[in-house]
């Protein structure tokens, strides 16, 4: 088991955003447009760069773990509606730099592209050409820097505002603390599909990370008891999110919203309420988790 540990620990993140300007307000805080709004799953929050800016080669820097860098998430604009998203400046192209910081904390660049993003709204996730590995011998993550090299044109406004931008980063299997309120989740838990948690539509199921980076949670379902339907999760403070899981015996995954930055990068708490089902009770016969990092308590 030491072995496993070993394998498994990664360096501490310390989750922000650094970004080479921002938008001063003096009226909501003069840090309400910097980057750390970029960051905070919230789609009426951005990050703004200054209105005299040109736009491209403005960036932001995030913080991420050791780990692989396979993707990144981007909203393009500023999100909070229609109007707000078409009146400002949209990202259409972003250089990605990932650097691996050493055991001296000096910065090693490990992997550089350029991306397109589409000009829609919500969530892009968008896959990396090649993954970059990050800390691979070191006991700290890394950085990864997002430049603008090209926006789409907003129809009142000259700069830039984005709503989110995260990194997605390579997955392992898990191992959380997970109860349900008023019963025993075991039999969802323990590896067997031949063993099944029956519970009542609005049960709830408290995961407690104890270390894990968790960004997907996996239900499979037992047709005799009911499958769970709708799946509302909530991550700490962060806006809750709702997932229809289909009527099929397969193992089904949902991914949970970024936060800090990554993908994973969560030490709160996820509440997962089980709504309603495709029959009269809800039955689990597995309940699984993968996380992005792991740091031992």
């Amino acid at each position: 088991m030491v072995v496993l540990l070993a394998l498994l620990v990664v360096g501490p993140a310390h989750a922000g955003a650094k970004t080479s300007a921002f938008q001063a307000e003096n009226k909501k805080g003069t840090n309400y447009w910097n980057g750390g709004s970029a960051i905070d799953g919230k789609p009426e929050t951005a990050w703004s760069v200054p209105g005299e800016s040109a736009n491209k080669g403005e960036w932001i820097e995030l913080d991420i773990p050791k780990g692989n860098v396979e993707k990144i998430g981007v909203v393009a604009g500023w999100d909070k509606d229609e109007d707000s998203f078409k009146d400002y400046p949209r990202v259409k192209k972003l250089r990605v730099e990932v650097y691996s910081i050493d055991n001296s904390q000096e910065s090693q660049l490990v992997g550089s592209e350029s991306i397109e993003v589409a000009d829609k709204r919500g969530l892009q996730i968008i896959p990396l050409a090649k993954k970059a590995v990050v800390g691979t011998d070191s006991f700290f993550g890394g950085k990864v820097k997002l430049i603008i090299e090209d926006v789409y044109d907003g129809d009142d406004y000259p700069n830039l505002r984005v709503s989110e931008l995260a990194v997605y980063m390579g997955e392992m299997d898990a191992m959380p603390a997970a109860t349900v309120e008023g019963g025993d989740l075991a039999p969802a838990l323990d590896n067997s599909p031949k063993t099944v948690w029956v519970g009542a539509p609005g049960a709830l199921i408290t995961v407690d990370p104890k270390g894990w980076g968790v960004s997907s949670i996996g239900f499979q379902g037992d047709k005799a008891k009911g499958r769970a339907k709708t799946v509302k999760v909530q991550v700490g403070e962060r806006p809750e999110e709702t997932f229809t899981l289909a009527d099929k015996p397969d193992l089904q995954w949902i991914s949970l919203m970024p936060n800090g930055g990554y993908v994973g990068s969560t030490i709160d708490n996820v509440k997962l309420t089980l709504v309603d089902s495709y029959g009269a009770d809800i039955g689990l016969q597995e309940l699984k988790f993968k996380a992005t990092a792991f740091e031992p308590l």
